[in-house]
């Protein structure tokens, strides 16, 4: 198990997307304080009453429980992680691989947990991306020593969340073996794109019973909301994984390697 991590992460770090992927978050996010100010001005310009003075301080915490920022960059994430769980058997180096280990299965374990760190390199790139974004416009940060605990559970929790949607990205491309459809699964699940659809069904059904779908949902809680649902993201998180981890290894241990 040991050599297969170490081989997925020599890989994670040679795969283009996943460097072209964490440059395209940095940017982003740098813009992101930049941007702000930029859009102050133009209103200001074009205001006929006197704006107040833009407010360059920011809170610590907001950056450590929103840590890209914009919550479209999720797609790109997923859409790497896509990549990286598909791309051994894209080049057929599966074969080989599977060939040296006691059970098929172990690739998958060592995909997920090589995903864990995939997944905590993004959210500090943007985090680091949106600290120098506030120091290009010379911005500062107010800490907030009673809102930092709350942070850091949020950070952990959004992470967690984001391993519970690898867990099925990685059970449609490496399981299903369909990078095609997991990159499209990918796109619905980091755009959101579910919660328009939760609320159409809780608007069907809240005659019979009140229930907010998007509460359930880890591609909905990790956008997050104005009351961040910490029990519901970690019940809703192990659910995932421990529904989609072992079903994609058994069903990538029935299937022939190809």
């Amino acid at each position: 198990m040991g050599n297969l991590i170490k081989m997925d992460l020599y890989r994670m770090f040679r795969t283009k997307s996943f460097i072209i992927s964490n440059i395209i978050v940095s940017a982003i996010c740098i813009s992101s304080a930049p941007l702000s100010l930029f859009m102050y001005n133009i209103g200001a310009n074009f205001s006929e009453t006197p704006m107040p003075p833009f407010d360059p301080t920011y809170d610590l915490s907001s950056i450590l429980i929103e840590p890209l920022g914009n919550y479209m960059l999720l797609v790109v994430i997923l859409i790497s992680a896509v990549t990286f769980s598909y791309a051994d058997i894209a080049n057929g180096f599966i074969k080989n691989i599977a060939g040296q280990v006691n059970q098929k299965g172990h690739t998958v374990i060592s995909k997920f947990l090589v995903l864990i760190l995939h997944n905590i390199i993004f959210f500090l790139a943007g985090m680091i991306g949106q600290l120098i974004g506030v120091f290009l416009i010379g911005g500062h940060f107010n800490i907030d020593a009673k809102n930092i605990p709350i942070a850091i559970g949020t950070f952990f929790c959004k992470l967690l969340l984001l391993q519970a949607l690898c867990a099925i990205i990685l059970f449609i491309s490496t399981g299903l073996k369909s990078k095609t459809f997991a990159s499209v699964v990918g796109v619905i699940l980091g755009s959101g794109s579910l919660m328009i659809v939760h609320m159409m069904i809780d608007h069907q059904v809240e005659k019979f019973i009140h229930i907010n779908l998007s509460d359930y949902d880890p591609s909905s809680l990790i956008i997050g909301s104005p009351n961040f649902l910490f029990a519901n993201s970690v019940f809703v998180s192990i659910a995932v994984i421990a529904i989609f981890l072992p079903l994609t290894v058994t069903v990538f241990n029935k299937r022939d390697v190809t």
